[in-house]
């Protein structure tokens, strides 16, 4: 148990020389998102590191260094569940690449999360499936079900109502049926979905057009990615499994 806890502080070390050591990466012509959220990071103000790397890897969703730092923001800030999950996607990136060995590195001393699994019933309007959720521990209304969206997003009425805020003036692009439009990106704290929760969330604050009031936006893949997801049509749930 000693050697094992000794082994895990030394890989720790490690992975902070080399975090180090690519906080300085050379030739940066000019501050962007990924170049503001090291300062940050740099700065030990993660939580703000984490909404500039979040648009980072929006803006070069191939570069292993910026979901790297993105994996990092996760781990430092406590959700383990995320920042496996971001590991494992710098291993499919560039698995041998420096990269790829600190992720390994990452996943080893943190350990595999414990599996669990959450069946949430949900409800149908036509084709579009509904689920109840509760944001920063607020009950806020029904989500659609969008797997084609890349952020889960919230109306402006529900971030008024919780002081949700684009903390950096961040904003990303959103493809809608109106075409492309920009909306202010934000970090949520929790989103619980009957019982599965996921914490530090990139959002989107957006109004859903044509929606009914009790719809307040959409639950994308910035929530469901942390989890193995399984609709199942035929029972009306929506089975949700951490720790994959």
């Amino acid at each position: 148990m000693l050697n094992r806890l000794l082994r895990r502080f030394l890989l720790l070390a490690l992975m902070g020389v080399a975090s180090v050591g690519m906080l300085s990466p050379g030739g940066i012509a000019q501050a962007g998102p990924f170049e503001e959220g090291l300062d940050f990071f740099a700065g030990g103000h993660y939580r703000w590191a984490l909404e500039k790397f979040v648009q980072a890897v929006d803006h070069s969703p191939r570069d292993p260094q910026r979901w790297w730092y993105l994996a990092e923001s996760y781990r430092v800030l406590g959700d383990t569940d995320a920042a496996v999950t971001t590991y494992r996607h710098v291993l499919q990136l560039a698995a041998q690449s420096q990269f790829g060995l600190a992720a390994r590195q990452a996943l080893e001393a943190l350990g595999e999360p414990s599996a669990a699994i959450v069946s949430v019933p949900f409800q149908r309007r036509g084709t579009a499936v509904v689920l109840p959720a509760r944001i920063n521990g607020e009950a806020v209304g029904a989500f659609l079900l969008d797997t084609g969206a890349t952020f889960i997003s919230v109306s402006h009425a529900v971030a008024q109502r919780l002081g949700i805020r684009s903390t950096g003036n961040g904003k990303v692009h959103l493809v809608t049926a109106s075409g492309v439009i920009e909306a202010p990106l934000a970090i949520l704290e929790e989103v619980d979905v009957g019982g599965a929760i996921a914490r530090y969330v990139p959002a989107v604050i957006h109004d859903l057009p044509g929606m009914p009031p009790n719809v307040v936006g959409l639950l994308g893949m910035s929530f469901l990615e942390r989890f193995q997801v399984n609709l199942d049509i035929t029972s009306g749930s929506l089975t949700l499994q951490s720790g994959k």
